[in-house]
């Protein structure tokens, strides 16, 4: 139990870190390593407190899309995450274009609400492949 307990505190830090770099600009973490620790920690015990009554609401919308709105829940602990730990920052941006021989991206604009909707999905990708990889 103890050793699940430090897995799903190293996959969290692990992946807050990577979800920072790969979204550099738009999480922003004041304080650093302590805070990674700390936010952490807190998605740790925000798993095991409120992604099971999220998962419990949200279970006939889980059923209908098979498991892909899962990443609701993380959108709901990052909120929480912000919310009780105010050196963490999540800001709105803006993509860039990306140009392609047949295919053209434009640049989208996005909100605060975006940048936490986009942020979830990245935490919630790096989560689960990290999860994957270190499963026995």
């Amino acid at each position: 139990m103890l050793r699940l307990i430090f897995r799903s505190l190293a996959v969290n830090l692990a992946s807050i870190y990577i979800s920072a770099q790969i979204l550099n600009g738009v999480i922003i973490f004041y304080g650093g390593f302590t805070t990674l620790i700390l936010a952490a920690f807190f998605i740790s015990v925000a798993n095991l407190i409120v992604r099971p009554v999220v998962n419990l609401l949200l279970l006939p919308i889980h059923l209908v899309t098979m498991g892909l709105f899962r990443w609701v829940a993380n959108l709901v602990t990052l909120y929480l995450a912000t919310l009780f730990i105010p050196t963490i920052k999540i800001h709105g941006f803006v993509s860039s274009r990306f140009d392609l021989q047949y295919l053209i991206i434009p640049s989208i604009h996005f909100s605060a609400f975006g940048a936490f909707v986009v942020s979830a999905l990245i935490i919630t990708l790096v989560f689960q492949s990290l999860y994957w990889l270190l499963q026995d």
